[in-house]
């Protein structure tokens, strides 16, 4: 949340500058035309946006946006007054209508939050249209300047609107798409995280379930055969027991990294829980023996190195027989009953159902 609020200051403090550098421009110019009150405005003006720029605080956004509003809106009036026509100033006004979105992040309520957006929506086009349409009937103007003077002061301030306009909609729509951006990329990290298990590299259950539904209705349309296998580590309870936690945790680690480097990219691996791995491949039985043999006698004849000591050990596997995507559970279950006449049958082999 601090970096949220840290990012919102700092389009805050743009949108200051923004209007520091506009009233700059609006000061030359006036400068030049030798105008009456207009150059001593603009620049106390500019030196309030500057002074903006240097305070803003997001717990302070109410009373800058207000002041804000208060200077465009008192330069409008006073552009009729002095030349006669608003040239474009009333503009700026609009540019406000972005920047009020950012109450959304001040620490007041959401009631206050829906009131500020539509006062100040409705404040920026009454302001529009007073001192474009109601001000040049209340006041008497101090001159009237030619068509082209006027027509060159609007153009200068409706292209100076629209360019901070234009500035302040980038700024604000970038910084919460980057925002936007970052918090999808930390979901999806989150996600990934959330599939995989942390020891073994391998995804999890909930690993299964999002690649079931990614690839299973792809399996399911091109009749994919599928087999269905579950492996565990002999003995691995004695292993814990004889040389501890951390070593039955290296040898996890050591398996998870032999699987990942012998399946094919089309094979699925998952620790199903403590010892057990649970395989799936989109492909005959006789297929995937081929790689869980591999598996078995790689893992027979690798050895995990612990402290001072060598450690070995084995894995059995059951196998499924081929089936479909919409009958996993039942292939599971015969899996499991194939991994248990492995065991029965001296362990260290893969075993078919």
């Amino acid at each position: 949340m601090e970096g949220i609020q840290k990012n919102v200051e700092h389009q805050i403090r743009w949108m200051c500058i923004g209007f520091a550098v506009a009233s700059g421009v609006n000061l030359i110019i006036s400068y030049i035309l030798r105008l009456s009150y207009l150059p001593v405005f603009y620049i106390v003006s500019a030196l309030i946006y500057l002074v903006c720029t240097w305070i803003t605080k997001l717990r302070r956004f109410v009373p800058i946006y207000l002041l804000c509003w208060l200077l465009v809106a008192t330069q409008s009036c006073l552009t009729v007054y002095v030349l006669g026509d608003d040239c474009g100033i009333q503009m700026y006004l609009l540019v406000l209508i972005i920047p009020s979105s950012y109450i959304r992040f001040a620490d007041v309520s959401f009631g206050i939050q829906r009131f500020f957006q539509i006062a100040a929506c409705f404040l920026c086009i009454a302001g529009y249209l007073i001192s474009d349409e109601l001000v040049d009937y209340l006041l008497t103007p101090m001159t009237e300047i030619d068509n082209r003077a006027e027509f060159f002061f609007t153009l200068l301030n409706v292209t100076g609107s629209l360019t901070l306009l234009s500035m302040t909609s980038n700024i604000f729509v970038r910084n919460y798409q980057n925002i936007f951006l970052k918090l999808l990329h930390q979901s999806d990290q989150m996600a990934t995280e959330a599939e995989r298990d942390t020891l073994t590299g391998l995804k999890n259950r909930r690993g299964l379930e999002h690649l079931l539904v990614k690839e299973g209705p792809v399996w399911e349309q091109e009749k994919y055969p599928i087999t269905v296998a579950l492996g565990d580590v002999d003995f691995f309870k004695s292993f814990n027991d004889t040389y501890g936690h951390d070593a039955g945790d290296a040898v996890l680690r050591h398996l998870g990294t032999l699987i990942s480097g012998l399946f094919p990219p089309e094979a699925a691996a998952f620790r199903w829980g403590g010892e057990e791995f649970l395989f799936l491949f989109p492909m005959p039985p006789e297929k995937s023996v081929v790689y869980l043999e591999q598996l078995r006698v790689t893992v027979e004849e690798s050895m995990v190195s612990w402290g001072n000591r060598e450690l070995r050990f084995s894995i059995t596997i059951g196998v499924s027989r081929q089936g479909t995507v919409d009958n996993l559970t039942q292939l599971i279950q015969e899996a499991d009953q194939a991994l248990y006449r492995g065991k029965e049958m001296g362990r260290n082999r893969v075993v078919s159902k």
